[in-house]
Order: structure tokens, then C-alpha cells, then sequence
């Protein structure tokens, strides 16, 4: 598996490039799927396709294209091994009467089956749905061959939520597959809706403006109503914003202003509804994110002049600056493992994205060259980071791998904002 190669953020602004150590990625073979009652332009369209960009951005496969055999009965083995081929994923597709469609996958080691001139295979799965699932088929067959050659589930039937302005003064939640496909409104309030957060149970949270005042709705119980959590009685001495769900979804960490422009970090209970304070000082406090234990948070604060991320503990104690170099650092992500935390820093008047490395403790800059990049969200698998990217007004989904080569971009419109990147909903 290829070692992610990291730019290292040096004095004097020098970039220092880490290179990536010699890994091997396992030689994956696709042919199209012998396909009866679908016709053959939607499997090639929303299944052949889509697996084989799922198979690509995965990480740990490369897929074979150049040299296939036109078989693939055990004769033909030893032209798919010499074509570089280690798994062959054959696919059939039928759909019956009752219109259920089934995807049977089978996968077969061909290096260790060319001998045998036997087909052994090392997975078999039956998938079953209707046609307009085969999307949905395509991104679980990626996600089970990710699990079975490396443990851990893939993340090609994840989703990542934002926010999309519609028009001005006007902007709602939305959600996606995390390849840019089936977008899908999640408010429509009409209204200012903001800073999407996601438990890990798919219960969200957000500010909107629809009763006036910025305000934090979300989903006490799994399932339930998008309900007022915060402020319950009156209005709060300033605005509150950027909430996100603790790893536990107990609580909501939030930022809540003061008349004097001041912003605090606050807890927010969710069975009792009460708050309680864990930053209190004259200066900005802002951008919380919880470490995966849930006993630490990251945050961005200005408490010694430019804002720069800090680390607290989950009472408020042990505060310590983290980021030393630039003049402005700040929305910290910390990674699901809890051993990187990804955040934005402004060079010559765009930010870039930037990734700390706790156990070494340095920071490794991830984009340059490009628009300025803001609010990084981890995958799931943290191989890869969503952020947004273009001109103010202009703002688009991207993502890119820890070496910043691979960019790609999500969407086709402006507008876009905070996105999360997550398992489900």
C-alpha cells in the first residue's frame, strides 16, 4: 500500500518535500459484467463505471486496463497475470421478473490459480436491488473487496454533507454520495442554515437564522424531528455557531458570543439541555473539533494576537498551542484515528490545507498552487480530506489524497461551504 508523501511545512516558508515510501498496489482486473434484463448502457453507466472509479480512489488497488485477455476462464490466467493482473472480479447482472435485480461478484487469484488451471475464488458476494440501486450495488461490491484485502471497510458508499447557497441570503443543507453523485436537499427552510455536524448514530445538528437569530436545531433521538436545541428560553448574549457532536453524541460543542464581540467555547448536554463553559477569555475562541476519545478538543483562538489552533482537554484545562508557524492558522479537523489533526493556514492571501502530525510533531502542507482551500473534513478511512476551493461566491467541493496529486473535484456548482464527510445518515 503506497505511504501518503506529505509536504512539510520548513522555516522561511521553504517547502520540504517527504518522499513516499515504495509500496505495491494490488493489480485488480474489472471486465464488464455479463449483463441479462439491464440493459447494457445503465450497467456500464451506473455500475461498471462507478466501480471502477471506486476501485481507483480506493488507495490499495490498481486497476488493469492496457493488455486484458477476452476470456477469463482459467485458461486464461497466466495472459492476466502477464498482464499484471493479481485479482480478476468477474460480474454478472440479471434481473428477474419481479424487476430485483442481482449482482453476483466473484474474485479469483489468479497468480495462485494459473497452476491449478481450477477457478478458486478468494470472494463471492450476491448483491440484490432494484435497477435504480445499481449505484448503490456498485459502491458496497468496492467497499466488501477494500474490506477484504485490508481489514478496514472502504468508504465508497459514504456521503459527505454541506451547505449550498441558493441564492442571496439564502443557503440549506444538502447530501451526496462522496463521489459528487445524487444530490439531495436536507432543509429547505427558505433561510440562512449553516455549519452541518453529524453524530456518529446520523443524527444532525446545524445553525440556522429562520426564527431571526442564529439558532441550534438538530435531532435529539435518532430518527426524531430537527428540534431547537439551543438557546431553549430567550435570546443569549450573542450569536451561536459552529456546533459539533462529541464521538459519544452526548453533547454539542458550540461557540457563543458576548456582547463585546468575544466568542467562547460551550458544551451543550443533549439529555438535560444544559451548557456548560470551557473557554472564558477576552479574545475569539472558535472552530471546535473533538479528538475520537472524546476527551479533547481542538479549537481556533487569537489569545496571542493571530489566530492559531490550540488543545484543550474536554473540561477546558491543559490549554496549549499547537500551530507555531504562520500568522494565521485555524478550522482544525482532527483525523478519525485521533494522530493528525488537518487545518487551513493563509500564505500570500489564500489559505492552504495543512496537516499536523501529532506524533511527529510538525505540520506537512497538503495543497499549493490552487485556489484558496477552506474547511477540510476527513474521510472516514482518513485516506482522503473534502474541503472547499475557488473565489468568494465561487466555492466548490473537492477532495484530495495526503500528497496532494490526486484533486478531484465533487460539484458543478458555486456556492458550496462546510462540508462533513461521513459513514451515514
Amino acid at each position: 500500500m503506497l505511504a501518503p508523501a506529505l509536504m512539510a511545512q520548513a522555516p522561511q516558508g521553504q517547502e520540504v518535500v517527504l518522499e513516499a515510501s515504495a509500496g505495491t498496489r494490488l493489480g485488480i482486473a474489472v471486465p464488464r459484467p455479463t449483463a441479462t434484463g439491464v440493459p447494457e448502457a445503465k450497467v456500464a453507466s451506473d455500475f461498471h463505471a462507478v466501480l471502477l472509479k471506486d476501485l481507483d480512489e480506493a488507495g490499495p488497488f490498481s486497476v488493469i486496463r492496457a493488455g486484458a485477455p477476452a476470456g477469463t476462464d482459467p485458461a486464461s490466467y497466466k495472459a492476466w497475470v502477464d498482464a499484471g493482473t493479481e485479482w480478476l472480479l468477474t460480474t454478472t447482472i440479471a434481473k428477474s421478473g419481479d424487476g430485483t435485480v442481482d449482482v453476483v461478484a466473484q474474485v479469483v487469484d489468479v497468480k495462485a490459480a494459473q497452476d491449478k488451471k481450477a477457478r478458486t475464488a478468494v470472494f463471492t458476494k450476491r448483491y440484490t436491488g432494484r435497477e435504480t440501486a445499481l449505484r448503490r450495488m456498485a459502491h458496497k461490491l468496492a467497499d466488501d473487496l477494500m474490506a477484504r484485502l485490508t481489514g478496514q471497510a472502504g468508504v465508497a458508499s459514504t456521503s459527505i454533507v454541506f451547505v449550498r447557497q441558493m441564492s442571496p441570503g439564502i443557503k440549506e443543507l444538502f447530501q451526496m454520495d462522496r463521489d459528487g453523485a445524487n444530490v439531495i436537499p436536507i432543509t429547505t427552510y427558505r433561510s440562512l442554515t449553516l455549519s452541518p455536524t453529524v453524530a456518529p448514530d446520523g443524527r444532525i445538528a446545524f445553525v440556522t437564522y429562520k426564527g431571526g437569530a442564529p439558532e441550534i436545531w438538530g435531532q435529539r433521538k435518532v430518527g426524531g424531528p430537527n428540534e431547537k436545541l439551543y438557546p431553549l428560553a430567550g435570546k443569549p448574549g450573542g450569536h451561536c455557531f459552529c456546533p459539533v457532536w462529541s464521538p459519544d453524541g452526548k453533547r454539542l460543542a458550540l461557540v457563543q458570543g458576548d456582547r463585546r464581540g468575544n466568542t467562547d467555547i460551550v458544551v451543550l448536554d443533549i439529555a438535560t439541555l444544559k451548557v456548560r463553559r470551557l473557554t472564558d477569555s477576552n479574545c475569539i475562541n472558535t472552530d471546535p473539533s473533538w479528538n475520537p476519545a472524546g476527551t479533547q478538543l481542538a479549537f481556533t483562538s487569537d489569545r496571542e494576537g493571530g489566530p492559531q489552533v490550540y488543545l484543550m482537554e474536554e473540561d477546558g484545562s491543559n490549554v496549549r498551542r499547537l500551530t507555531r508557524e504562520g500568522t494565521y492558522n485555524g478550522s482544525p479537523a482532527w483525523s478519525p484515528s485521533g494522530s493528525m489533526i488537518a487545518y487551513v493556514s493563509r500564505f500570500e492571501g489564500k489559505f492552504d490545507l495543512f496537516v499536523y502530525k501529532l506524533g511527529d510533531g510538525k505540520s506537512y502542507q497538503i495543497t499549493t498552487g490552487v485556489a484558496s482551500s477552506e474547511s477540510p473534513s476527513w474521510s472516514p478511512d482518513e485516506r482522503r480530506i473534502v474541503f472547499t476551493s475557488g473565489s468568494r461566491g465561487g466555492m466548490q467541493l473537492y477532495t484530495t489524497d495526503l500528497s496532494g496529486n490526486t484533486l478531484r473535484k465533487l460539484t458543478d456548482f458555486d456556492g458550496c461551504q462546510s462540508p462533513k464527510w461521513i459513514r451515514s445518515r
